[in-house]
């Protein structure tokens, strides 16, 4: 009898970027996200990790962000396996615009600027909007299906807010069972089965 498909999705481990002051200006935020995408893991983050998924199987396939935090996740959890590396599985790209009102020229807790980017995505605003991160998110779920044969274990390694709606769309279209939404902790793992 072949075993059910199953595949893993995790949030990168935690991205070794320095803290930032409480309050920042829309150039500091800025910086910050920039900063994020570029940075990796650190070696505490890294040996963390490794001890975390030695307790999981070696899966078959691994799918991963091209970012560093992601790939370098993805590296550890595929313990030597191949790792197929896909900018479809970025995350959502956000920026905060030219300041074209007070509020923009303000300083805000980090808080602040996130909520006001989300209310943004929903608005399908610059850089990718709703619509154009739900296309992307599809192509992602067909890169994945590409992949799936009878009885493999696929992980699936991105960022918090695209494997989100990733997940909300492969259960808004029964394709998969398990957990409503992923954990989003830093390098956490959720199992979810093909239907």
């Amino acid at each position: 009898m072949i075993a059910q498909e199953t595949f893993w999705v995790m949030r990168h481990g935690r991205p070794d970027v320095p803290r930032n002051p409480v309050f920042m200006d829309r150039q500091q935020f800025n910086r910050f996200l920039d900063a994020y995408d570029d940075a990796g893991l650190s070696e505490a983050e890294r040996i963390r990790l490794s001890q975390v998924y030695s307790g999981y199987p070696v899966p078959d396939t691994i799918i991963a962000s091209d970012l560093p935090r992601a790939l370098a996740t993805a590296r550890l959890f595929a313990r030597g396996r191949e790792v197929i590396v896909s900018p479809l599985l970025r995350e959502i790209p956000v920026r905060l615009p030219e300041p074209t009102t007070t509020f923009l020229r303000g300083r805000w807790p980090s808080e602040v600027w996130w909520t006001y980017l989300r209310f943004h995505w929903f608005r399908n605003q610059a850089p990718e909007g709703r619509i154009l991160s739900t296309r992307r998110a599809t192509e992602a779920i067909q890169l994945i299906n590409e992949h799936r044969q009878p009885g493999t274990r696929i992980a699936v390694v991105s960022h918090a807010a695209f494997l989100l709606l990733m997940v909300n769309l492969l259960q808004g279209d029964h394709q998969v069972g398990g957990r409503r939404l992923p954990h989003i902790g830093f390098g956490t793992p959720t199992l979810y089965h093909w239907r």
